[in-house]
């Protein structure tokens, strides 16, 4: 048989070429051949074969049955060699039944048959298997070799190599477009390049315009693991490759040498999820490639390197040689331009190895872009490394950039000396918004050697040698900070707490199937069926327990997934409503919240159409009444920070929902209402008559608005002071009427919690302060503008309502959690003399200023916005009609603004 050569990095779209044009002459030698039998065997299945039919997007001419109508034995006794040969034609859907095919001649295919497919029908991929002679020792054999074409689909099927380390069998696909390869394993143990071709699945789009797809392609029992250049890869797009392969949630683990590779191709590679782990040389391989409007990309995979424990599926004495995680490197052909994006990249252990993420000067590639990726490195491998580039053959541009990258782990040394190595000629590479921390030896954060045009900025580098080296290079930086933790990477793709040893962070977006359930449950039961299905919800969506298997999805609030068998089930909780649901093949049982419902009316399962039905689904009598209709002029809001909240309340007159934010987990009854919200910047809102008369937390916190106006768990009740439905104002203890306009005596809240150590605080005020509720114990002191008190108990808490602004605030004995208006803030900012306020006038601002002593966010009137930035000594950002104001020591050496906004300061401190 014709064999690919045996050079790695010296292929060329012209030796594939050349051996295509070899493979084609003799595909047609045996064709003739047989010649007379496949004509009448093609007469007996069009007689037996169904109409017209519709299946993946593709209108087939005719579904055979493999075994009823083309004769084949599914017990792997007799060769199905002759029927599947005779059976390729235009518009031919084979249908396999469960059970064994045995394969013993390559299918050389190359007549521009548009549409053919080969699908198993069993409820696993693995329940139609493709079986091989034994021993192929020379034979390196190709099951598949598909050289033209188009609509060509392999589905639901495995091929079984067994496991000795001898019998192989690869594929090797070529399709203008719209080529699918899905839902298809390769079984058994893969031996050496000695006995097998370089890769098990060689896919290439031979148009510019096509594109081809491989979803759901499994590699992962293992591999004879001999070292590069002699192990076998998975996953290979080659030199004439000229339009897009997609790799989509694929499955490659313990390969002899690259999971996959697109270093040739002129045209692009696009990965989409997908765990690549324990794969020798390297676990990703890519170029930007030279699509005229394309190119290469990976998004959302995971990678994973743990060579002392390797599957179940290794051999005694099998080890990894020199396993990278991702090589960028076009082999000298000078692309340019390839994005990594929301990878993860775990390195628990490993032997030598080029680095994480490399790319080598040999490999002959320009820039490339890693954003909003994250790498745990606790073995002694580079972490990043861009090594110097050939300006002369490389395209430009030639810059490497790290944009929100987190890098984190043990690691003591790196062979480079520091995390991120930039090397000679990496001219305008950037690092910005990112963080590394390595704690541990002694390891510098970024080193760029000999390149200009440099740039990092907005950065934390929390390392234990220098955050930045520079040897002959041009770098500006700016905003450079030490002192935080990083977010770590997450096994399966989604970002998993921080770098520190704890985790104070109560942010719950991140999908987890172990999190508290949400509010609603959907499940889908298989009915026996092969079913894809796809949903999204408007809230949140996360995993039940642990019915989600790897090939299924969860993206922000879309799931897409498989269920096939009678009685599995797949379950989701999820909150807020279905936006939209649709089977994509098959079909299965839909439950919501314990009830049936169809496809057509899932959308509708979580719905309340009427927004003033109470909790038995009447409707409220008020509603029909227009002659004592009260005035609901009053609104309350409760926002979502992010935690799992359910908060009660009552109001004094009539209560009811406010549009469509009550779900049906909330209730109102009367004048009484208690619900959740979890997800940050969500809100349930109300409107009411009379004032708010009771307000609580019964879990969790989230922000408070009475009529526009932000508002504490402790001040809400007096938010309102309308005494019923008459307009009338409430008078004030002392019978005077209570004024807001005068904002110098607006009231405050201060919350001391308790974090269990014993403590001792002394506050002062400019204006009164005084406690609130019953919060004050016999050992605390309060006098008009001052108080002393103790608090030791986690979660107990002392509180204080107050005029004007605190003057001081000091720990006199361990330490506790401040709130100051419902917002946690860092004492600190209390004992800083001096203040500057930016008040916006309706357009936009933009501010930059910088003091020698220590700055902090005033807040008392309020955070700064997630765009703004405040570090060490350092404030910039922008206010429109609102205030941004700061506590600050020392004298303000740089200010900048642009802008009308007003700026004042005082300095206090001289």
């Amino acid at each position: 048989m014709v064999r690919l050569t045996d050079g790695d990095d010296d292929e060329s779209a012209a030796d594939s070429d050349s051996i295509l044009e070899s493979q084609l002459n003799r595909r047609n030698y045996l064709k003739l051949g047989a010649m007379a039998a496949s004509t009448a065997l093609s007469a007996g299945v069009a007689s037996a074969a169904s109409g017209p039919e519709e299946r993946f997007g593709i209108q087939w001419d005719r579904v055979v049955n493999a075994v009823d109508d083309l004769g084949m034995d599914p017990n792997g006794n007799e060769p199905i060699d002759d029927q599947l040969d005779s059976a390729y034609e235009s518009g031919t859907l084979i249908e396999f039944p469960p059970g064994e095919y045995l394969a013993t001649e390559t299918q050389y295919w190359n007549d521009d048959v548009s549409r053919f497919g080969m699908v198993g029908t069993g409820s696993s991929h693995k329940d139609v298997q493709f079986v091989f002679p034994s021993g192929n020792n020379g034979e390196k054999y190709r099951f598949l070799e598909i050289t033209s074409g188009d609509h060509h689909v392999l589905k639901n099927f495995s091929i079984q190599q067994t496991d000795d380390d001898t019998t192989t069998a690869d594929i090797w696909m070529i399709n203008d477009d719209g080529g699918l390869i899905e839902d298809v394993e390769w079984l058994g143990r893969t031996p050496t390049d000695n006995n097998a071709r370089r890769q098990l699945l060689a896919y290439d789009c031979s148009s510019v315009d096509g594109v081809n797809v491989a979803r759901r392609v499994y590699m992962r029992e293992g591999a004879e693991l001999p070292g590069y250049p002699d192990g076998v890869a998975g996953i290979r797009v080659q030199g004439g490759s000229v339009g897009e392969i997609r790799l989509v949630d694929c499955h490659i683990e313990q390969r002899g040498s690259s999971s996959f590779r697109a270093t040739h191709t002129r045209g692009v590679l696009r990965v989409e999820g997908g765990l690549f782990k324990n794969n020798d040389n390297t676990n990703m391989r890519i170029s930007a490639g030279d699509h005229p409007e394309k190119t290469s990309w990976i998004k959302g995979a995971t990678v994973i390197m743990d060579a002392d424990n390797l599957n179940e599926h290794a051999h005694d004495g099998d080890s990894l040689d020199s396993p990278e995680g991702l090589r960028i490197d076009s082999t000298g052909n000078g692309y340019a331009g390839v994005l990594i994006e929301d990878c993860d990249f775990i390195f628990k252990s490993c032997p030598t190895s080029r680095g994480i993420v490399s790319s080598p000067t040999w490999a002959g590639h320009g820039g490339f872009t890693l954003r909003t990726c994250r790498i745990q490195n606790d073995t002694s491998v580079q972490t990043i490394h861009a090594d110097s580039v050939d300006t002369d053959t490389a395209d430009k541009p030639w810059g490497v950039n790290l944009e929100n990258v987190s890098i984190t782990g043990s690691t003591r040394s790196q062979p480079a000396g520091a995390a991120v190595c930039i090397d000679n000629d990496r001219n305008g590479s950037t690092v910005q918004n990112s963080c590394i921390h390595f704690p541990n030896g002694d390891v510098d954060g970024v080193l760029v050697n000999d390149a200009t045009n440099c740039e990092i900025v907005d950065s934390n580098i929390n390392v234990s040698g220098q955050a930045t080296v520079f040897s002959g290079a041009d770098v500006d930086t700016s905003n450079i900070t030490s002192g935080d933790s990083c977010p770590l990477p997450s096994a399966d793709g989604s970002t998993g707490g921080d770098s520190s040893t704890t985790d104070d962070s109560t942010d719950s977006t991140t999908d987890d199937s172990t999190a508290e359930p949400l509010p609603n449950e959907i499940r889908l039961v298989g009915t026996g069926t092969t079913t894809q299905y796809e949903f999204t919800v408007t809230d949140s969506l996360q995993a039940s327990g642990d019915t989600i298997e790897e090939w299924d999805d969860i993206e922000s609030g879309t799931a897409t997934g498989w269920i096939t068998t009678d009685g599995v089930e797949d379950a989701y909780t999820f909150s807020g409503d279905i936006d939209s649901f649709s089977f994509l093949e098959g079909e299965s049982e839909i439950y919501v919240n314990g009830e049936q419902v169809s496809e057509s009316t899932v959308t509708g399962a979580t719905t309340d159409d009427s927004t003033d039905s109470n909790t038995d689904g009447s409707t409220d009598s008020t509603d029909d009444s227009t002659t004592d209709s009260p005035d609901l002029s009053h609104e309350l809001r409760l926002v979502g920070t992010g935690t799992q909240t359910q908060y009660e309340f009552t109001v004094s007159d009539a209560l009811e929902a406010s549009g469509d934010t009550i779900e049906q987990w909330d209730t109102i009854d009367g004048t009484s209402a208690s619900g959740w919200i979890t997800t940050a910047g969500v809100e349930d809102t109300f409107n009411f008559a009379g004032s708010v008369t009771s307000f609580g937390f019964v879990e969790g916190e989230a922000e408070i608005y009475v009529d526009g106006e932000q508002v504490t768990e402790s001040t809400v009740t007096d938010a309102v002071t309308d005494s019923g439905t008459d307009g009338s104002t409430d008078s004030g203890t002392d019978g005077s009427t209570d004024s807001t306009d005068d904002t110098t005596d607006s009231q405050n809240e201060l919350r001391l919690v308790g974090t269990g150590a014993e403590t001792q605080y002394e506050v002062t005020v400019s204006g009164t302060l005084e406690a609130s509720g019953d919060t004050i114990e016999q050992w605390d002191d309060v006098s008009e503008s001052s108080a002393t008190g103790w608090v030791t108990t986690e979660g107990v808490q002392d509180v204080y309502a107050f005029t004007g602004t605190i003057t001081s605030l000091s720990f006199l004995e361990g330490e506790a959690e401040v709130y100051v208006n419902g917002t946690r803030v860092d004492p600190a900012v209390f004992s800083l003399p001096n203040t500057l306020v930016v008040e916006g006038d309706g357009t936009e601002t933009t501010y930059d200023f910088m003091v020698s002593g220590d700055i902090l966010n005033d807040p008392l009137v309020g955070p700064t916005e997630s765009d703004d930035s405040l570090t060490n000594g350092k404030a910039k950002g922008s206010v429109t009609d609102g205030i941004d104001a700061f506590r600050f020591s020392g004298d303000i050496t740089k200010m900048n603004l642009a802008g009308d906004a007003a700026l004042t300061f005082e300095d206090n401190d001289g």
